[in-house]
C-alpha cells in the first residue's frame, strides 16, 4: 500500500468510528441538547473524513477535493442548524437539569447580520470560487479553468453584499487551522469517552455566557460556528449589544475554564482575520 492509501484507510476508520459514536450518542444521551452534540458534530466530521479517505485510497483527487470542500461546507452550515435547533430546544424547555444557566431569565438581543456593499472585486473570493469549480469538475484542463474563471468572475461581480468583509492574514490563518484542528481532535476524544462510559456520569450540562472582545460581526459568527463545530460545546445564542455568546457545555467544570477556552479561540480568529 502507498502512503496515501494508508492515510486514507486511517481517515476512513476514524470517520466510521466518529459516525458510529455519533449514532450511539444520539440514542443514549439523556437530553435533547446533549444528543445534538453527537448529531451535529461527530457525524458531520465523520462524513467528511470518510469522503477524504475514500479519495486518497482510490487516488481520485477530485473526490479528495470534494471531501475537503464538504468539510468546509459542513463547518459553515452544520453549526447554523445546530445553533437554531439548540436555541429552539432551550427556549421550549428541552434543557432540564442544567448545573449552571446564564441564559435563564436573561433577555438577549440576538445578533442581526446586516449586509453592506462590497468595496470592489475580491480576487481572493474569485480564486476560491474557481478552485471549487475545478474540484467539482474533477479536471484541471485549460477549458475547465477558463470556464471556471469566467463563471467565478460573473458571480463575484453579482455579489454585492456580505456580512462584513475581512482581510485574511495567511500566517494567522494557518495557525488557526492547526490549533483548531487539534482542539477538535481532543474534544472528539472527550465526547467519545462520555459516549462509552456506562451511566454517563461525566455529563454535567450548563450554559455559560462568554463576553467577546471583538466588535466584528464576521469574527463573532466565526467564533460561534467554531464553538458549535467542536464536540462538547454548542452555541445556543449570540447577542450584539453587548457581544456575548451563550455556550451549552456537555462536561461543565467551571465558568472561568469555558471563558478561557472561548477567549483562546477568539484570539486565533482575530489573528487570522482583520477588518478590511
Amino acid at each position: 500500500m502507498t502512503v496515501g492509501e494508508v492515510i486514507g484507510v486511517v481517515l476512513m476508520a476514524v470517520g466510521g468510528a466518529l459516525s458510529t459514536l455519533a449514532a450511539i450518542g444520539i440514542v443514549v444521551f439523556p437530553t435533547t441538547l446533549a444528543r445534538m452534540h453527537a448529531a451535529t458534530k461527530s457525524a458531520s466530521l465523520g462524513l467528511a473524513l470518510l469522503a477524504i479517505g475514500d479519495g486518497l485510497i482510490a487516488e481520485g483527487w477530485g473526490l479528495f477535493g470534494i471531501g475537503l470542500l464538504l468539510a468546509a461546507l459542513l463547518f459553515g452550515t452544520a453549526p447554523i442548524s445546530g445553533h437554531m435547533l439548540g436555541r429552539a430546544a432551550y427556549f421550549s424547555g428541552k434543557a432540564p437539569g442544567l448545573v449552571h444557566d446564564d441564559l435563564g431569565g436573561a433577555r438577549p438581543d440576538p445578533l442581526r447580520v446586516v449586509g453592506r456593499t462590497t468595496g470592489g472585486f475580491s480576487y481572493l473570493r474569485w480564486f476560491a470560487l474557481l478552485a471549487i469549480w475545478v474540484v467539482l469538475w474533477r479536471e484541471a484542463s485549460a477549458a475547465v479553468i477558463a470556464g471556471g474563471a469566467l463563471v467565478a468572475a460573473v458571480v463575484e461581480l453579482l455579489l454585492t453584499t456580505t456580512p462584513g468583509v475581512t482581510r485574511v492574514r495567511p500566517v494567522g490563518l494557518v495557525l488557526f487551522v492547526v490549533r483548531y484542528a487539534w482542539m477538535v481532535v481532543v474534544s472528539n476524544l472527550r465526547v467519545a469517552r462520555v459516549v462509552l462510559t456506562p451511566g454517563h456520569d461525566q455529563i454535567r450540562e450548563a450554559i455559560v455566557a462568554v463576553p467577546l472582545t471583538t466588535e466584528s460581526v464576521f469574527a463573532a459568527v466565526l467564533v460561534s460556528n467554531a464553538i458549535t463545530f467542536t464536540p462538547g460545546t454548542l452555541t445556543v445564542e449570540l447577542t450584539e449589544h453587548p457581544m456575548v455568546v451563550y455556550v451549552h457545555v456537555l462536561q461543565f467544570t467551571s465558568v472561568d475554564e469555558i471563558r478561557a477556552q472561548v477567549a483562546d479561540l477568539e484570539r486565533l480568529v482575530s489573528a487570522a482575520f482583520a477588518p478590511a
